[in-house]
């Protein structure tokens, strides 16, 4: 039967075996030399020191096939540290806090909000009122005024009844005698003359309109007031009678105190057709 192993081969295997065992037993190292031990992740440092050793006999060539190279031993680093883990309770924290902040700046947002509408209601609200009071403001003064123009033109109808009263009762007093009869109805022409001569009636007026007025003389015929009693419906010509009597002022009066009584205050009616031809 053919053997399995070469001799050569294990020739060879036992010789290079014998070689390594005595260069590890007789040979002491001179000089020290640093040997890396790679226990528990730490490094030590073992010195050693090399022995003069006799010379090794010569040893044939090792084949081919037995010539391995030998790998040095290489210490491997540490593992590098595993990464931080985040502190999960102080994100939450964070998160949290960040939380807050978001709603008190929106809160403040919104309270900011419903103060500038409150302040719009406020303003809309005293327009309303504002506009409440000068509408019932206007409403009061324009009741008021009618109320003073009733009562005004009450008291004027009261004045000219009495005038006119006062007047007729003179009249009566002095219906028996017809010089006393024609002493008033003189002077109301004349009245009346000088009242036509500065009477600017207005273009375009009705001239069949008259209207009456109360007239105060003082003793000589100064014209101290007059009223209009009785409107003739338009206002320019009630108006342009009046300031004619005041222009004509003093008017003629008899000279006598009881002949002037008659005139003190009296009622006078005017018209625009009984004016007579005048200059003005």
């Amino acid at each position: 039967m053919e053997s399995k192993y070469n001799p050569s081969l294990l020739i060879s295997v036992v010789l290079h075996i014998a070689v390594l065992l005595m260069l590890i037993l007789s040979f002491e190292f001179s000089s020290p030399m640093p040997v890396l031990e790679n226990g528990n992740q730490d490094m030590k440092v073992i010195s050693a020191t090399v022995m003069n050793a006799p010379p090794l006999p010569s040893l044939p060539e090792p084949s081919p096939a037995m010539a391995e190279p030998v790998k040095p031993h290489v210490a491997q680093p540490p593992p590098p540290p595993p990464p931080p883990q985040p502190d999960v309770q102080k994100l939450q924290q964070a998160q949290k806090q960040q939380a807050i902040e978001i709603q008190k700046q929106q809160a403040i947002a919104l309270k900011l909000l419903r103060k500038k509408q409150l302040a719009l209601q406020k303003a809309e609200l005293e327009k309303q009122l504002l506009d409440d009071v000068k509408k019932q403001t206007v409403k009061e003064k324009a009741q008021k005024q009618k109320v003073l123009q009733k009562a005004m033109e009450k008291e004027l109808k009261a004045e000219a009844a009495k005038a006119l009263q006062q007047q007729l009762m003179g009249e009566q007093r002095r219906a028996g005698s017809a010089k006393a009869r024609g002493e008033v109805n003189k002077y109301k022409a004349l009245i009346l003359q000088a009242i036509s001569r500065r009477w600017l009636v207005p273009s375009g007026v009705n001239r069949e309109l008259s209207s009456e007025l109360l007239i105060r003389l003082a003793p000589g015929g100064t014209v101290l007031d007059v009223r209009v009693t009785r409107s003739s419906g338009d206002a320019s010509l009630d108006r342009s009678a009046r300031d004619a009597v005041f222009k004509a002022s003093p008017l003629p009066v008899p000279d006598d105190a009881d002949g002037f009584d008659q005139f003190r205050q009296f009622v006078l009616k005017v018209k625009p057709t009984d004016l007579i031809a005048s200059d003005y």
